[in-house]
């Protein structure tokens, strides 16, 4: 196999392999927003049961029915996203396993597993954020019921409300658990597993991919191509006009604003098969390179700069 060979069966794993991340991400956030829209669907039933007359509803007992529907919920939604996390830990390791195996370097047999402990950690997170989305969400409805008891809003408007905060914001939360933790867990995996290869003597490093979103970071997008040593951070210019170090994309040692909803990922490269990407001389860019790169791309897009401040269309 010839290095030109190598490099394009490294890449196309490489790009499976983020394919399949992607595929992940969407596959369990559509099944948590599916449970969500049923528990909305159940909660939309017991309500439109009770006596036209709100002076006859009883409170107690409708909180008991809705606390029980969105339990339901939080079990079942824990339960998909801790199946999801083991899955995209697993998809993490891929990420670097399958390139270098398809390159024909077959080390992935003598590497063992990461330590996990990272992944319990991320995972019981996780769960926990899921469920409380019952809890809150339990705690806001019960607030519009209240509201209908006393006479201040009608069934109808309580009925909208349960639509609103399932449909609306608990979705949005879900979305934005899923995008995120889920991504912090493959991320994470893919490095400790690069750090693994290195140590076992693979000649690799890794390159920032950026998430191609339209509203995307322009500190993000400055970096995109950027190759790294798997133990050297980048440079990442923040929405607070701050250089923050991240060693791949939701490094949780980043401030949220630099992690929460991100796309990005870090691939792993070979040197010996590909040319770098970044400046002309294979020099990294300093800070302030890095700066003036953030600022162009959201001149350029009409996006807010890193401190926030809107950029007007020309």
């Amino acid at each position: 196999m010839t290095n030109q060979e190598r490099d394009r069966a490294f890449r196309a794993a490489a790009a499976a392999s983020v394919k399949g991340r992607t595929a992940l991400l969407r596959n369990t956030r559509d099944e948590i927003v599916r449970l969500l829209k049923l528990a909305q669907q159940q909660i939309a039933t017991i309500l439109a049961g009770q006596p036209t007359d709100y002076q006859l509803w009883s409170l107690p007992q409708l909180s008991k029915e809705i606390s029980r529907v969105l339990a339901t919920f939080g079990e079942q939604g824990s339960s998909v996203i801790s199946t999801a996390a083991g899955s995209a830990w697993q998809a993490g390791i891929d990420l670097v396993d399958k390139p270098l195996e398809a390159a024909g370097v077959r080390i992935a047999a003598t590497l063992g597993t990461p330590d996990t402990g990272q992944l319990m950690a991320m995972r019981a997170f996780m769960t926990g954020r899921i469920a409380n989305i019952s809890t809150v969400s339990a705690d806001a409805i019960n607030s519009e019921l209240g509201l209908v008891v006393i006479g201040a809003q009608s069934p109808g408007d309580a009925i909208t409300a349960v639509n609103r905060i399932l449909g609306g914001k608990a979705s949005a939360r879900a979305t934005t658990i899923v995008r995120t933790e889920l991504g912090r867990v493959f991320s994470a995996a893919s490095f400790a597993r690069m750090q693994q290869a290195v140590a076992n003597g693979a000649n690799i490093k890794k390159k920032w991919i950026k998430s191609g979103k339209v509203h995307s970071r322009p500190g993000h997008d400055a970096i995109d191509g950027e190759v790294r040593n798997i133990d050297e951070p980048w440079w990442v210019m923040g929405k607070d006009g701050e250089m923050h170090a991240l060693m791949y994309p939701h490094d949780p040692t980043a401030p949220a604003s630099e992690t929460i909803n991100c796309g990005c990922v870090a691939t792993p490269v070979a040197p010996d098969w590909q040319s770098m990407v970044g400046k002309p001389d294979g020099t990294p860019y300093t800070n302030a390179e890095l700066r003036a790169r953030a600022a162009a791309f959201a001149e350029k897009h009409g996006l807010p700069d890193g401190r926030g401040i809107p950029k007007l269309q020309k």
